[in-house]
C-alpha cells in the first residue's frame, strides 16, 4: 500500500463572515471613496471625446457622413387588360415578397441590392453602426501609440523574415569551417616534403619560483659530489620482481641518501 498523504489543513478564519468583513476592510478606500482633492479630478472619456469632437468641428476637420438614401417605394399601376382582382392579387404577391425579403435581411443582418428591373445584384452585410465606431476609436488609439515607433511588420512580412532566418540558419550549419585552411595547389606543382611548423621563442621567467626539481637544496649539493655514474634507473616496478643486482644497487643509494639526510641533520643541530 502507498503512504496516504494528509489533505491540507485550513488554519484560516472559518466563518464567512469575518472573511467578508476582512476583504471589505481591504477595499474600503478603493470603493465609493470621494476625490481626495476637489480640483484636480480625471476627466471622463466621454468628456474628452466630446472636447475633440468639438475641436475638429471648429478646425473642419469632421464631416458629416451623407445620410444613406431612402429605398424607392415601389407604385403599382393596373396594366391594360388587367382585371381588377388580377391587380389585386399581383399588388398581394408583391407585398408579400417585400415582407420576406425584410425578414431575410433583419435575420441575417444583410442589405439586398436591386436594380431598375427589380433584380438582385448583390447582397451586401450590414454594417453596424455600433462596431464601426469602435473599429474607429481602436484605428485611433493604435495611430497613437505607433507614432514613435517603428512601422509593424504585417503577416507576410513576418512570414518572409522567418524563412530567410531560417535559410541563414541551414547555410551557416553547411559552412566548412577548415575550408579557408585549405592549400589550393596549382595545376604541376610538386612538393618534396611536408610544410615545417615554425614555433615562437619561449620567454624565460626570472622572476618566477623555479618548478619541483630544479630548485637548488642543500641535500642536492651533498649527494652531487657522491654520484658515479648518470644512469637513470626505473624505479616503478616493485623491488621484488626486480633483480637481484639492481635491487642491491638500489638499496645502496637508498642507505646513501639516508645516510646525507642524517649528517646534514646533525650538522643542523650541532650548529644550532
Amino acid at each position: 500500500m502507498r503512504r496516504k498523504i494528509p489533505g491540507r489543513k485550513h488554519r484560516g478564519v472559518r466563518d464567512p463572515e469575518k472573511q467578508r468583513a476582512q476583504r471589505l476592510k481591504s477595499i474600503k478606500h478603493k470603493i465609493n471613496a470621494p476625490p481626495t482633492d476637489p480640483d484636480d479630478q480625471q476627466i471622463p472619456r466621454s468628456l474628452q471625446r466630446l472636447a475633440q469632437l468639438q475641436v475638429k468641428v471648429r478646425n473642419g476637420d469632421f464631416a458629416r457622413k451623407k445620410a444613406k438614401k431612402p429605398r424607392p417605394r415601389e407604385r403599382f399601376e393596373q396594366h391594360p387588360n388587367e382585371s381588377e382582382r388580377e391587380f389585386l392579387l399581383r399588388v398581394h404577391r408583391e407585398c408579400d415578397a417585400v415582407k420576406h425579403e425584410a425578414a431575410f435581411e433583419q435575420k441575417f443582418g444583410v442589405e439586398v441590392k436591386r436594380n431598375e428591373l427589380g433584380e438582385v445584384e448583390s447582397v451586401e452585410k450590414r454594417k453596424d453602426p455600433l462596431k464601426v465606431m469602435l473599429k474607429e476609436v481602436r484605428r485611433e488609439k493604435k495611430k497613437k501609440k505607433g507614432k514613435g515607433d517603428e512601422a509593424r511588420l504585417t503577416k507576410s512580412q513576418k512570414r518572409q523574415l522567418k524563412l530567410a532566418e531560417k535559410k541563414k540558419k541551414k547555410l551557416e550549419s553547411k559552412v566548412d569551417e577548415f575550408e579557408k585552411f585549405r592549400d589550393k595547389v596549382k595545376f604541376g606543382e610538386q612538393v618534396h616534403a611536408p610544410p615545417t611548423l615554425t614555433l615562437p621563442k619561449r620567454v624565460t621567467a626570472t622572476n618566477v619560483a623555479p618548478r619541483p626539481g630544479k630548485r637548488d637544496l642543500l641535500l642536492k649539493s651533498v649527494l652531487g659530489s657522491s654520484k658515479t655514474s648518470n644512469t637513470v634507473i626505473d624505479r616503478t616496478a616493485k623491488r621484488k620482481n626486480l633483480p637481484t643486482a639492481l635491487r642491491r644497487q638500489l638499496d645502496k643509494q637508498q642507505q646513501e641518501v639516508v645516510q646525507a639526510y642524517r649528517l646534514l641533520k646533525e650538522k643542523k643541530h650541532g650548529t644550532l
